[in-house]
């Protein structure tokens, strides 16, 4: 199975943590954020990946190489500058199936050959994982009836909403609705196929799962990953002990 990487972009918002290195490389519990996503790609049964890079590039492909040493095969896709998280499909060398499309800064225990299997059973040109995320409103939200009148008044709840995960199954027939001269990320190509007529489906995972791009966020993510890092690494490297 063909994995694509996205991890071309800037990471201003961990600039404070490391400044000197594309967020992919930050390391969660002494490991790459982004080896943990190799690892966890073979151990989905994925061989063939794809890296995305742009913004310090150099240094993401001289950390994973050629993919031996994890038991793939890894080729790097260069953009001059970011195109974001859909615009480098467009140029995806050996993209001519469904491929998984992930970003290089998500931590989670997602089966994600599951998400493959939903795919193709589903019969969307795109799958987008959805987990189910708890948001604070920091107001008083009020409950109305239809003449406008207060029913209820919750003091600053917690809601739930659908968000999209960061993790996609992408059929190589949506190529065509990238621009090829500008930046695209994965909400806009949704919205355009989605006005198109073409079906995108979901599929919803209670899995552990963390968007690391704040300083917040990674150290939560690393607390995650310490209490428990086997669930995160289920592969060895080559070579390693099991």
């Amino acid at each position: 199975m063909h994995a694509i990487v996205m991890a071309g972009g800037m990471g201003r918002r961990l600039a404070a943590v490391a400044p000197r290195i594309p967020k992919p490389l930050i390391e969660v519990g002494g490991n790459p954020i982004i080896e943990i996503i190799v690892r966890q790609l073979r151990a989905s049964g994925f061989d063939r990946l794809t890296i995305c890079v742009s913004h310090l590039g150099a240094q993401i492909e001289q950390a994973l190489g050629d993919g031996r040493r994890f038991g793939v095969s890894i080729a790097y896709n260069w953009d001059r500058t970011p195109l974001g998280t859909a615009g480098p499909l467009r140029t995806v060398a050996g993209f001519d199936a469904p491929a998984l499309v992930m970003n290089a800064d998500i931590l989670t225990t997602a089966e994600l050959d599951r998400l493959v299997a939903a795919h193709r059973h589903g019969g969307a040109v795109l799958t987008v994982a959805v987990r189910e995320c708890p948001v604070p409103v920091a107001f008083g939200v009020l409950r109305t009836d239809a003449a406008g009148r207060v029913t209820a008044v919750e003091e600053k709840p917690t809601v739930t909403v659908d968000v999209a995960a960061g993790m996609y199954v992408v059929d190589p027939s949506v190529v065509g609705q990238l621009p090829p001269d500008r930046p695209l990320d994965m909400p806009e190509l949704i919205t355009r196929l989605v006005d198109a007529g073409r079906p995108v489906a979901t599929h919803r995972f209670a899995d552990t799962w963390h968007d690391v791009g704040t300083p917040e966020s990674l150290a939560r993510a690393e607390l995650d990953f310490l209490d428990d890092p086997g669930r995160f690494l289920a592969e060895p490297l080559i070579g390693e002990p099991r």
